[in-house]
């Protein structure tokens, strides 16, 4: 980002050295006092032309960032939404079927496009939970509370992906992958 801006700042400093120039150069020069009056509007137009392009232009950049903050965000938030209601509809029935098995495995990958480091981790462990609940021919209470307290610690983590957005510098690639082929395995019930 600082690079970015060392173009910028020498074109400024170069505009300003010739509007300078320019300036004297007709000040020394003209005799007639509206000569130098209208130069010195034309210069004055143009330097707040230039000005008035570039707070644009890094106005528009803002917007647009902030747009795709925001859209990535409503993403995210539908995602998790759809992580939890179909953890909703299992508990409520009380067992697990073979298509919701296969929308969890989905919501795996889905989360694999959005989630933080964190989250995914935490969603390994959720899914070795689910995988060993989800081969058994109903779901009983003591279960469903085990499978509550592993999606409490997820949407822990979840939370805070959605409220902080953690820099994805920090993230540990091989540990992303790692933690999403895991829950890929866990959920590789037959």
């Amino acid at each position: 980002m600082r690079n970015h801006k060392i173009p910028l700042i020498f074109s400024i400093a170069i505009t300003a050295g010739l509007a300078y120039l320019m300036f004297r150069t007709v000040l020394q020069q003209s005799e007639h006092p509206i000569t130098f009056e209208l130069f010195a509007a034309l210069i004055g137009v143009s330097i707040t032309i230039l000005l008035t392009s570039i707070l644009l232009k890094r106005q528009t950049e803002a917007e647009l960032k902030k747009e795709e903050n925001i859209m990535f965000l409503d993403l995210k938030m539908k995602i998790y939404q759809e992580l939890i209601d179909q953890l909703y509809d299992i508990i409520s029935k009380k067992k697990v079927l073979e298509e919701d098995m296969i929308e969890i495995r989905l919501l795996n990958q889905k989360l694999a496009f959005i989630a933080s480091q964190d989250v995914l981790i935490a969603f390994r462990q959720f899914s070795e939970c689910f995988a060993s609940l989800a081969v058994k021919p109903a779901i009983g209470n003591e279960e469903i509370d085990l499978l509550l307290v592993e999606l409490s610690e997820l949407s822990f983590f979840i939370r805070q992906d959605l409220l902080q957005n953690p820099s994805r510098a920090e993230d540990d690639p091989e540990q992303i992958r790692q933690a999403i082929q895991k829950s890929n395995e866990n959920l590789d019930i037959e």
